[in-house]
């Protein structure tokens, strides 16, 4: 879900590129530099199927003399449309350069028509991106867009259904997280009317406004689109994060009695699931007391796997939460709100070396967050679970971490993490080790997640060399 090394989030044009990547129909014009086409290389990444990006470039050259060259955006957009005809919906991203030269994008646009409707594609110019935007804000105004332009009022199916609103294509398993949800909805007789917006094309968009009720799997995408649907078409919307057995029964039980549907069947599907899938309260259960007691839990990430987690943690497991925050500082209110129920440490930060103080200081035994906080859970020598998007990890085989499945997972690999931090059998310590101020000034020098680790290496070496006490010159040399 990101761009540059060392941020939580990329600018807001890639939010654009990657809910344009997660529809299906759709099609993005990047108005950038021609160096910043960075976005086919991340997409194959990501994919791993050798599919190519949505996207045509618009590189900003001006060349008044040459109307071939590069440089036109009203015609790289009619281009852009006319060579993909599939497209229904043609989205205009713009990168930082181009949201500071002060271009607007065009008005009225006439696209070719498709050759078998007649039809042209929606246009979605964006015209609300500003510099300093970040990727998540974005994707969700653009995806409120999309929906404006696509959904029309249509008379409710017979049956109950649902539509799932959850995380975007190239994040964190999202195949798995919809069908997970997919699967538990059906259990308690809720069909799926539509999936948004992964894998969502013209049919699924217009449609939309036949279902029962809205679930909302990650809300910090779906957050417009579904009170937009709320207000316009009375849908109303699920919001409880599907994490954990607590969270994942409260939110079935809140879209059953939007549908109607007799809690005696959500009950028995419920039981039926704690008793084959769920296994995260039996793990609870039955862990030896040495597992959790007094143990704490830092999480730090996006809003819903946040959340979600810090609710399943503290309620479900009973480790305790030193702190939870988020780097969607757009969302930092409501964040704080939910997440006060838990802890008394909630923040919102966007400053990894913010974060890396911020778990340093509150000496966790259990580290949950993104690919950015691996280093600080080395230099600590605690366990590390990446369950908080952006995350490194891509598995070839999804596993989801909603649902009552997620529950297994999530119990898995804290069975593995936390019996890391069981107490050793009690031993003499190493005796303690002084520094001197110039090796402490040396220190003062490391980054503040790498300054633990320093710490360790350097008093090693001293122990190693039979010194009382770290110099500079025994610092600088355990740094090689």
């Amino acid at each position: 879900m990101r761009l540059l090394r060392g941020v939580y989030e990329g600018p807001s044009g890639h939010g654009i590129l990657h809910l344009a990547a997660s529809l299906r129909e759709a099609h993005a014009v990047l108005r950038a530099l021609p160096g910043e086409n960075y976005f086919p290389f991340f997409h194959a990444d990501r994919r791993r199927d050798g599919s190519p990006a949505p996207l045509t470039l618009s590189p900003m050259w001006r060349r008044p003399d040459d109307t071939r060259a590069p440089g036109d955006l009203q015609r790289d957009l009619l281009r852009a449309a006319g060579r993909n005809p599939e497209a229904r919906t043609l989205l205009l991203a713009r990168s930082e350069a181009a949201l500071l030269s002060g271009e607007e994008p065009p008005g009225e646009l006439t696209l070719p028509p498709h050759p078998e409707t007649g039809r042209g594609p929606h246009f979605i110019p964006c015209g609300w991106q500003v510099p300093g935007m970040a990727e998540t804000e974005a994707t969700e105004l653009a995806l409120e867009d999309v929906i404006r332009a696509h959904a029309v009022p249509q008379p409710r199916t017979a049956e109950p259904t649902a539509n799932l609103f959850g995380p975007p294509a190239l994040g964190r398993d999202a195949e798995a997280e919809y069908a997970e949800a997919e699967r538990l909805l059906g259990l308690i007789g809720i069909g799926v009317n539509a999936r948004v917006p992964l894998g969502a094309g013209e049919e699924e968009l217009s449609r939309l406004t036949r279902a029962w009720v809205n679930v909302v799997l990650y809300r910090e995408v779906a957050e417009s689109a579904t009170l937009y649907l709320q207000d316009e078409f009375g849908i109303p919307r699920v919001t409880t994060p599907m994490i954990g057995t607590s969270g994942t029964g409260a939110a079935l039980r809140a879209a059953a009695r939007v549908c109607e549907v007799e809690a005696r069947t959500v009950r028995q599907a419920i039981w039926g699931e704690l008793s084959r899938t769920a296994k995260l309260p039996w793990y609870a259960r039955l862990a030896p007391p040495e597992v959790f007691e007094d143990r704490s839990v830092f999480i730090f990430g996006d809003f819903t796997y946040a959340l979600g987690l810090g609710y399943a943690l503290s309620r479900e497991v009973g480790l305790r939460v030193a702190g939870c925050g988020t780097y969607m500082t757009h969302l930092e209110r409501d964040f704080l709100f939910h997440a006060s129920t838990f802890t008394d440490a909630a923040f919102a930060a966007d400053d990894p070396e913010e974060v890396d103080r911020r778990i340093e200081r509150s000496a966790p035994d259990l580290l949950v967050g993104t690919e950015l906080e691996e280093e600080v859970a080395g230099s600590l020598g605690i366990p590390f679970l990446p369950f908080c998007p952006p995350a490194g990890e891509r598995s070839f085989a999804p596993r989801p971490l909603m649902g009552y499945a997620g529950s297994s997972v999530l119990a898995d690999a804290l069975d593995g993490a936390l019996r890391q931090v069981e107490e050793p059998p009690e031993e003499p310590g190493p005796p303690e080790i002084s520094w001197t101020e110039e090796a402490l000034e040396e220190l003062a020098g490391v980054p503040v997640f790498l300054r633990g680790r320093a710490r360790r290496l350097a008093e090693q070496r001293a122990r190693e060399l039979g010194s009382p006490e770290v110099t500079r010159g025994i610092f600088l040399e355990s740094r090689f």
